[in-house]
């Protein structure tokens, strides 16, 4: 994936949005945000991401949730990196291209960008 990969960060801590997004943006990748999985699902329509991370545990829409609203308008392609406190379900869904708990590096974060 190019260095300017656009990637859509999904994150309703602020404090962890912001701190992805500049270790992204310092990366060279164009980065966009959301704060919840309602923002998440307009913003992919919109912004057409190479890749998005994705907290799974939000107010109004979950990360379930968004892959659902992903699929019903035709956003099914995007790959989707989920960042969250909890460990992976024993059934993932088949979007879903690599499950990472909290605490993340940036670094581990671009090495999954990268292999998207």
């Amino acid at each position: 994936m190019a260095s300017r990969a656009k990637v859509l960060i999904v994150e309703d801590n602020s404090d962890v949005r912001r701190l992805y997004a500049i270790g992204l943006n310092q990366r060279g990748y164009e980065v966009k945000l959301a704060a919840n999985g309602a923002e998440a699902v307009e913003r992919i329509s919109s912004e057409k991401p190479d890749v998005v991370l994705l907290d799974w545990l939000m107010p109004l829409m979950d990360g379930g949730e968004v892959l659902r609203k992903l699929s019903e308008n035709g956003n099914r392609s995007v790959p989707v990196i989920v960042i969250s406190g909890q460990p992976p379900p024993d059934e993932i869904d088949p979007r879903i291209r690599c499950w990472l708990t909290k605490p993340v590096s940036i670094d581990e974060l671009v090495t999954e960008i990268q292999k998207r």
